[in-house]
């Protein structure tokens, strides 16, 4: 995974200082949330946070370095809790209807969670979108593997291919329904749409959707 540029702050000693950045980093989310980049000010940020001028630039020598502590902390936990959904499960016991119903519901919601103001960091700090596609990415290996795991009951001559491309193809049905700017999906419509086209493609069935899957992590946390 391309890393984000890493910020230089002055770690908090006492557990005061850690809740006071830990205010500073949520009001900044959810101005970037509410109000987008524009919107990001010292200022605001301390209002919001119930913080002082002084207490956020004795952390940040300003919105600059504020932006890049966003940056890279949000893709290190995003991250980190995707390795951890990998690692501390026992994945044999689901067949593949149900991880295909799970990566379904993954991808969309790491695209219609905070996906709009976390790419926003990503240009902000000159990444040009690099650490979100990094990202996503990072989520297709780990789904690939995943589903492979049952490739016994893939139908297609080549599973690893299919498994490619369905999952490609489900990204791009997500992307153009989170650009269009009316009549959007429901999650749960979207969902068994894309996971009937991606069990017709791997098994040439597209059975019946179950109850949501394999619950993966809430994606930003």
């Amino acid at each position: 995974m391309t890393a984000p540029k890493t910020a230089r702050i002055r770690p908090p000693k006492q557990s005061r200082s850690k809740r006071t950045l830990e205010r500073i980093v949520e009001a900044s989310l959810e101005l970037l949330a509410t109000e987008g980049l524009a919107g990001l000010t010292v200022h605001r940020v301390v209002a919001r946070a119930d913080s002082s001028v002084g207490s956020f630039y004795a952390r940040f020598d300003g919105k600059d370095e504020l932006l890049d502590y966003l940056g890279e902390r949000v893709w290190t936990e995003a991250l980190e809790r995707w390795e951890t959904a990998l690692q501390t499960r026992d994945w044999s016991a689901l067949d593949l209807a149900d991880v295909v119903e799970g990566a379904v519901g993954l991808l969309i919601d790491a695209q219609r969670s905070r996906s709009a103001y976390l790419k926003a960091l990503d240009w902000a700090s000159g990444r040009q979108g690099d650490a979100y596609e990094a990202f996503r990415n990072e989520l297709l290996q780990g789904l690939r593997q995943l589903i492979l795991q049952n490739r016994g009951d893939i139908a297609h001559d080549d599973p690893e291919l299919a498994v490619r491309l369905g999952l490609r193809g489900v990204l791009g049905v997500v992307d153009s329904e989170f650009r269009a700017t009316q009549d959007r999906l429901p999650r749960d419509v979207l969902i068994e749409e894309c996971r009937s086209m991606l069990m017709s493609y791997l098994t040439g069935d597209a059975g019946e959707g179950r109850t949501g899957g394999v619950d993966f992590f809430e994606v930003w946390g």
